[in-house]
């Protein structure tokens, strides 16, 4: 993929570049700043309709600009959302910022995995009409307009119809390797985290226990399911250690805002599920598969039960977190010791 300076990439790449400027003027103490941050919103939305029409008209049509237009566009949405959220607006609530950018984050990474293979899904209708209504939804909760929480309301639902949409064309093009019943239970997974953390920062524990234990218990439902229908993939594999490790991640923290642990702690799983990551990353890079040993089933599982007895205030949930730990720098060990034996007996 060959990048090209011409007036399409050119657009693009200026409304990336301006999106600091967007969110600065959100957070600056000044004068009249909702009128302005709307104003240079609405510029920056305008041009992704300005670099199409030049790319289309000049014949400038290029696989980069292809895959980095809808990337700003999410940047430019997604940055707008999440600052929203901090300053408080009326009219959006974290719940919708969450699945507007989950379905952003997922499809973009769906696109960036299928780069290799070629495989490129053009934008639809709906993908059209979700972002102008997106962008119509923030202008309204900037300017703090009638209905604002009505229209944000329909961008919500107009960008999940569009996900959705997207994902059976994806499963058209593609078949089993992308779209699937066991990569789907994952997905579910990983979107599950989001209410979790909103109603344990709430403080609504038994809401929270709920969830945290359909999400651990469904971990088996994946694998068993992709076994059952023969349905295992790279990406499935990836998919299911990245929303295990964000799960304990986004827990630990969790933990350690509300007391329940000091914050060490996350420094000291922080190295693990890097090192780990790495390795498994330098693994898959020649065996094209992602490796998952027993011992990193094991501590996932201890770190499920360690996670619940430490909310439930269990007696000894003390020695279950060292035991984690202890469990986890092993497992990092032996996924330091595969990587290392592969790249021995690897020519190059």
């Amino acid at each position: 993929m060959k990048f090209r300076f011409n007036v399409p990439n050119n657009i693009t790449l200026i409304r990336v570049a301006l999106i600091p400027l967007f969110a600065a003027i959100l957070l600056a103490d000044i004068p009249y700043k909702n009128v302005l941050a709307a104003f240079i919103f609405g510029m920056l939305s305008v041009s992704d309709f300005l670099d199409g029409y030049f790319a289309r008209k000049k014949k400038q049509v290029t696989e980069f600009g292809k895959l980095i237009d809808p990337i700003a566009d999410k940047l430019l949405i997604s940055t707008a959302l999440i600052f929203l959220l901090i300053q408080g607006y009326k009219g959006i609530e974290l719940w919708m910022a969450a699945a507007i950018i989950s379905r952003e984050a997922i499809l973009t990474g769906v696109r960036i995995y299928l780069l290799p293979s070629k495989i490129m899904i053009p934008a639809s209708s709906f993908g059209k009409a979700k972002t102008v209504l997106q962008s119509i939804a923030i202008v309204f909760v900037l300017l703090s307009l009638p209905l604002s929480r009505y229209v944000m309301l329909a961008a919500v639902f107009l960008t999940l119809i569009s996900g959705a949409e997207y994902l059976y064309r994806i499963r058209k093009m593609t078949g089993n390797k992308i779209v699937n019943l066991p990569n789907l239970i994952t997905l579910s997974r990983l979107l599950l985290i989001f209410p979790l953390i909103t109603l344990f920062l709430d403080s609504k524990i038994q809401a929270s226990l709920l969830i945290f234990a359909i999400i651990a218990l469904s971990d088996k439902l994946d694998g068993i399911s992709a076994r059952l229908m023969n349905q295992k993939t790279e990406l499935g594999s990836g998919l299911d250690s990245f929303t295990d490790w964000t799960l304990i991640i986004s827990m630990f923290s969790l933990l350690a805002i509300k007391d329940y642990i000091g914050a060490y702690w996350i420094i000291l799983l922080a190295i693990p599920s890097i090192v780990s990551g790495i390795m498994k990353i330098t693994y898959a890079k020649k065996q094209k598969t992602v490796p998952v040993t027993f011992i990193a089933r094991m501590s996932v599982g201890l770190t499920y039960m360690t996670i619940i007895s430490i909310i439930i205030n269990f007696r000894y949930s003390f020695y279950l977190l060292v035991s984690t730990f202890i469990l986890v720098y092993f497992s990092m060990a032996v996924y330091i010791f595969k990587a290392i034996r592969l790249l021995k007996k690897s020519p190059d």
